[in-house]
């Protein structure tokens, strides 16, 4: 029994510490660890739960990237980290650590967790240091009619300046998801329509030359 403890714990151990301490029950059965073992070590503290069939490892502290992933394991295959989170987490808006948020494929009620139903396109998948989360542009068509235009005009900028972000970029995203919420205020970001004030270390960047980059005055431009 104590051998098959051991095993139990190398088998957690080796897929949390992948997973920013994070293991889910199906992972763990998969990888051959027995449902009474599993209940034994929530018992004993060396997992704890975090949503149904989402655990931590005891050892581990807590943090936001095993919240942000937790939460997406706890909406199901296809769930992906969207919204303020995603943009978060990318660095194209600024503050606090959101809430989670997720956005999968079926309906699913997690405490804690924005979760929303959605489909979207493979294209639009990323794994962006180790999470499934939302791609850049289609991050940025996701909140564009939350942050307001200055606001979106600023996640475009960082987006282009972190990432090489384009307008030619958030198009295709549109294209595939032409009636998203907030359309208009991406256009007048692309199209420099509305002029947003930025930095002075915002303002004075160069971006290497060749790349279409976001313009807060006349529209996308190549330098």
């Amino acid at each position: 029994m104590a051998q098959l403890d051991r095993s139990a714990d190398r088998i957690g151990a080796r897929l949390a510490a992948r997973q920013f301490g994070v293991v889910t029950r199906r992972q763990l059965l998969a990888a051959g660890v027995s449902p009474a073992e599993v209940r034994h070590r929530l018992g004993c503290g060396a997992l704890i739960r975090v949503h149904r069939g989402v655990y931590r490892a005891g050892h581990n502290a807590p943090s936001t990237d095993a919240s942000y992933l937790a939460a997406v394991y706890a909406c199901g295959s296809g769930a992906i980290l969207g919204g303020l989170a995603a943009a978060w987490r990318y660095g194209t808006v600024k503050g606090p650590a959101p809430p989670p948020e997720v956005i999968a494929p079926g309906e699913h009620h997690v405490t804690g967790v924005r979760a929303r139903r959605g489909r979207l396109d493979p294209l639009d998948h990323a794994v962006w240091k180790g999470i499934p989360t939302l791609t850049v542009p289609a991050t940025l068509v996701d909140l564009a009619a939350r942050l307001g235009v200055a606001g979106l005009a600023r996640a475009c900028h960082e987006a282009g300046v972190r990432f090489g972000t384009t307008p030619r970029h958030v198009d295709a995203v549109l294209g595939r998801r032409p009636n998203a919420k907030g359309a208009a205020n991406l256009g007048l970001v692309m199209t420099g329509d509305e002029r947003v004030a930025l930095s002075r270390l915002e303002s004075s960047f160069q971006p290497p030359r060749g790349r279409e980059t976001w313009s807060t005055a006349a529209g996308p431009t190549r330098a």
